[in-house]
């Protein structure tokens, strides 16, 4: 775009310098060369020059016309002016000149940034912040035009590097996809998976497992992976946007990370009934119980399976910053800025202990913890949680002070759960909040209180609802048992 631009500039000095020299009956080439009829009228350069601009500049800033339009012709001779008088200074005063500039435009930068600085898609907050001081002190010492197009430059470098994922909302073309439409058609996939297992497997109840007790795809380490893996090597690949091909090959990295397999074992439990008469009964049930096993790998075996050079593991080590988690979710949408607000949970629900009431409204109780006629099946099985039924949007508490293990906002599915938020409260009490329509927190500490999410029907769900569990050294427990009315 620069290359085209500066020639349609070209072009259209060439054609004006053509006129004015057919005008005046000169040839192109002296008007070209400088060498028309008014050329020695021409102030010459030399010692006095930076005192003779000084004089040009004082008298035009008086008689020079406003033009609502932009620039005015006598503005244009003062910036170059004021340029014939930069190029006077010598390399050293230059060099501290920009030195002090880059230092006052760095304190100003670190003194007023905080969270403002979003640029570029909301990308790679603390690198562009920088490449923001660098664009200031090239506008400021190179002029206008040229900074525009080192920033440009500067943008397609890190566009085309492995940073380049977080530019990716948006596809150049119609042959290319967006990472999130390549995420969602790959969430689809690996749901499928899922549900074909658990549709052609007979069971009674199902359960699901983790070797690293997350149940979802980690799209950051995934797509970190894959980034890194594209961009990074010998014949490196921008990966703003994809292509069909490197579609295929986040695929494989998708499934190589997260592989999943299956296992069915007998349970037996007793369940509360009642007879004929309406009279409470115990009976025994036996159950077949179907484990969706879930295996994921972590980016550094990734890196070792793929036998990554010294650059993918640099990409790989920067990508997995901790500063980029809000990126990541945001760039995948289950994340949404405004948790860190505390508010005051529903009165009705009285403590019992720990925990308090993770929502400012009652709600409605759906199904209980425990067995249950399970919505979606018709068959009874074992409920892990609490189902509290409220309005879609509605903020969803933590339920005390702890630590965010899980913030689930990049796989929809989430393994069932969808958009799901665990936290450790110490102690060995662990609670969980799923189906968000999105989250609002990433890993770290929270209060009690705060908002963390909000509810929805991501994942395995039939309606709006929060899905509450609750549990003591590994093993689920019913949450009510931490309220009453």
């Amino acid at each position: 775009m620069a290359e085209t631009q500066a020639r349609q500039h070209r072009d259209k000095e060439t054609a004006a310098r053509a006129h004015a020299a057919d005008e005046r009956g000169v040839s192109p080439k002296q008007a070209e060369c400088g060498t028309l009829p008014d050329a020695a009228q021409r102030p010459h350069r030399g010692a006095d020059l930076p005192r003779q601009r000084a004089k040009e500049k004082a008298v035009t800033a008086k008689t020079a016309p406003h033009d609502i339009r932009g620039v005015t012709q006598g503005q244009r001779q003062l910036r170059t002016a004021a340029n014939e008088t930069v190029r006077s200074v010598t390399p050293q005063a230059q060099m501290q000149t920009c030195e002090q500039k880059i230092r006052f435009t760095a304190q100003k930068a670190a003194d007023g940034a905080g969270r403002t600085a979003v640029a570029a898609r909301s990308a790679i907050r603390h690198f562009l912040a920088d490449l923001h001081s660098l664009t200031a002190v090239l506008a400021v010492g190179v002029g206008t035009a040229l900074g525009i197009v080192i920033v440009i430059s500067l943008v397609a470098f890190v566009s085309g590097s492995a940073y380049g994922i977080f530019f990716a909302a948006d596809a150049p073309n119609a042959a290319s996809v967006t990472v999130r439409e390549a995420v969602e058609t790959l969430t689809a996939e690996y749901r499928d998976k899922l549900e074909e297992i658990s549709d052609n497997v007979q069971h009674d109840r199902q359960d699901i497992t983790a070797n690293d007790d997350v149940y979802y795809i980690r799209w950051q380490d995934v797509l970190a992976v894959f980034s890194s893996y594209v961009a990074g090597s010998e014949q490196g690949a921008p990966v703003a946007a994809l292509t069909e091909e490197q579609v295929d090959k986040l695929r494989k990295i998708m499934w190589a990370m997260n592989a999943v397999d299956y296992s069915t074992r007998a349970e037996t439990a007793v369940i509360e009934t009642t007879d004929d008469d309406g009279n409470p009964t115990t009976t025994e049930i036996t159950e077949t119980v179907l484990v969706i096993e879930l295996t994921h790998k972590t980016p550094g075996e990734m890196a070792a399976d793929y036998h990554f050079t010294i650059r993918q593991n640099t990409y790989l080590q920067l990508l997995q910053d901790p500063q980029y988690e809000e990126l990541w979710a945001g760039l995948l949408g289950g994340f949404e800025q405004g948790g860190g607000g505390v508010m005051s949970p529903d009165g009705t629900r009285t403590p019992t202990g720990t925990l308090q009431w993770p929502l400012p409204v009652a709600g409605t109780i759906t199904s209980q913890f425990g067995h249950r006629v399970d919505p979606i099946t018709g068959e009874v099985s074992s409920h892990t949680g609490t189902d509290i039924a409220c309005a879609e949007g509605t903020p969803i508490l933590a339920a005390a002070d702890g630590t965010v293990t899980v913030a689930n906002g990049l796989d929809s599915w989430g393994g069932s759960y969808g958009y799901y938020i665990q936290i450790d409260h110490g102690g060995g009490l662990e609670t969980l909040y799923a189906h968000c329509s999105s989250i609002c927190v990433t890993t770290g500490q929270v209060q009690a209180g705060e908002v963390i999410g909000y509810v929805g029907h991501t994942g395995r769900v039939t309606g709006n609802h929060l899905h509450l569990e609750v549990r003591i050294d590994g093993n689920r427990a019913d949450a009510m048992q931490y309220f009453t009315l």
